[in-house]
């Protein structure tokens, strides 16, 4: 395991009840604390993470210019541990286990061709949406990834600054301000001081992601 793991790294058992009437079920989850960085792996990739909670953000420091977000990861997907000029950072606690590449290469392939996805998606959001289409669209993304419940108007947690989602998406981290005041202003979503933004209008977010509002 990468040394960059053991600052705060503990492992959980993830197997409860009764052993002798359970089968045993996966490895430990390990844990990665907040403010966990991950940089330099190997020539040839480093560890393949599962992540079960919390988050890490993927960025890339430009040549001589600033550091660009590349993607958010949460709950569920997949993570290769980068290597430069890529680096990553925890947000959020993170509970994951390592894959091994051919015990879980099905999945790891359905990993690729899902970020593969995901990537053809976000050009098409550069490229094809407005300013607001694309926070709005960036909302439902992070809601959904982090499960935020848009029937009941759960809380999420953004994991990331307005400048950062504003290097993501390519706009200015003012323009992305503006925006969340306009959506809060037509009670689409409501913020507090923690990040925490609820969506109070899934159908009218959708709406605005879509371009037909």
């Amino acid at each position: 395991m990468n040394r960059t793991l053991s600052q705060g790294e503990r492992e959980v058992s993830g197997i409860q009840g009764n052993k002798t009437t359970r089968r045993k079920m996966a490895a430990p989850l390990q844990t990665l604390g907040v403010g966990t960085k991950l940089a330099d792996a190997a020539p040839f990739g480093g560890p393949i993470y599962r992540i079960h909670e919390g988050c890490i953000i993927l960025s890339r420091r430009m040549h001589h210019g600033p550091v660009q977000l590349l993607d958010v990861y949460g709950p569920g997907r997949i993570f290769v541990h980068p290597g430069a000029p890529n680096s990553a950072e925890v947000r959020i606690e993170c509970r994951f286990e390592v894959l091994l590449a051919r015990k879980h290469a099905r999945i790891i392939h359905e990993s690729l061709l899902e970020n593969l996805d995901r990537s053809h998606r976000h050009v098409a959001l550069l490229c094809g949406k407005t300013a607001v289409q694309r926070v709005a669209t960036m909302l439902m993304d992070l809601a959904l990834q982090f499960g935020a419940d848009p029937v009941a108007q759960g809380k999420l947690l953004l994991p990331l600054t307005r400048p950062e989602i504003g290097s993501w998406l390519g706009l200015r981290g003012e323009t992305v301000s503006r925006i969340f005041t306009q959506l809060i202003g037509q009670q689409t979503i409501s913020a507090d001081t923690h990040r925490g933004v609820h969506i109070r209008d899934w159908r009218a977010l959708t709406l605005i992601a879509d371009g037909s509002d």
